[in-house]
């Protein structure tokens, strides 16, 4: 009689532990965004419920994460609620009479507390490229693609948990990125904020790819050590540094193919500042100052980039 009651409260304990916490699968979500406002109520309670209980359960293969209530989600259906909370900042902010940058804040704020978890989830390669596409799409809220755009760039002070994992995601998937910030860069009537932020991200972009194809050759590495030098992009240009080995040359030269589109972008935008957004001219300019000095440039592009940003 004792073993009998002793199994039952263990199954029932058990039973209490493996509950799906998230409702039923067959439930129909009518407003994401208020979706996710439950589930992070619900994590919130695991963690109180966690702190109350603390050494209770020990075993940790019954340990709920709040990041679990995520799961069931797709990135289409975050990103749904991403704009459901843009909207419901929207609304807040007219019936409490908010300033455009208070919305805008609150904006962001709602997009990140709907992401905050996805980098983690994201397993399929469609997903990473949906949010990618999400940055290029004319359609799309600007609110979520500035807000995706910058939590692509590293080393942003913006930078969120969400945006540490994006970046590890973005670089599987490093060719549709490139396309999108090409295409944003290069699209005629797009929105301001949006183009000037594509051009950061681009400029990281080709930084960062630059970086890691000089570091990874061994003749660079050599020189390093003997010079007691950090290495640099720059290096590729000068005549006095041993050129690296036939790998890495042909890396360079695909990266100096892109960097040349770039390039021709920018400039374009500095030609034609008559028909363009002041501050979108201002940032082509400093971007190209950057690649200036910090990326190689052929002799005769070089010259021409010193003219530009003479003027």
């Amino acid at each position: 009689m004792y073993i009998h009651l002793i199994i039952t409260i263990t199954s029932s304990i058990i039973l209490q532990l493996n509950t799906p916490i998230t409702g039923s699968q067959n439930e129909i979500i009518h407003n994401y965004w208020e979706h996710i406002q439950s589930l992070i109520k619900q994590s919130e309670e695991i963690r109180a419920d966690e702190t109350l209980n603390k050494g209770r359960y020990s075993r940790t293969i019954n340990k709920k994460y709040p990041f679990d209530l995520f799961r069931s989600l797709t990135s289409r259906e975050l990103i749904r609620a991403c704009r459901e909370g843009i909207k419901s900042a929207k609304d807040e902010g007219k019936l409490k009479n908010w300033s455009e940058e208070e919305t805008l804040l609150k904006c962001e704020e709602n997009i990140s507390y709907v992401l905050e978890y996805c980098g983690i989830l994201i397993e399929k390669s469609s997903e990473i490229d949906h949010l990618i596409h999400c940055i290029g799409a004319e359609q799309e809220e600007p609110e979520i693609r500035l807000f995706l755009l910058n939590q692509s760039i590293p080393d942003k002070n913006s930078n969120s948990l969400f945006g540490i994992h994006f970046q590890t995601l973005i670089n599987n998937r490093k060719d549709e990125y490139q396309k999108i910030l090409f295409a944003i860069v290069t699209r005629v009537n797009e929105i301001p904020k949006i183009q000037i932020a594509g051009m950061d991200a681009l400029y990281s972009f080709l930084l960062r790819q630059y970086q890691k194809c000089v570091e990874k050759d061994p003749i660079y590495q050599a020189y390093a050590v003997e010079k007691n030098e950090v290495i640099k992009p720059i290096w590729v240009e000068n005549p006095q540094i041993p050129k690296p080995i036939d790998s890495t040359q042909m890396e360079i030269s695909k990266l100096n193919h892109q960097l040349n589109e770039f390039i021709v972008q920018l400039d374009l935008r500095i030609q034609n500042k008559q028909h363009l957004n002041e501050s979108v001219v201002s940032k082509s300019k400093e971007i190209l100052e950057k690649i200036y000095n910090n990326l190689p440039v052929p002799a005769q592009k070089k010259e021409r980039l010193k003219t530009v940003l003479s003027k």
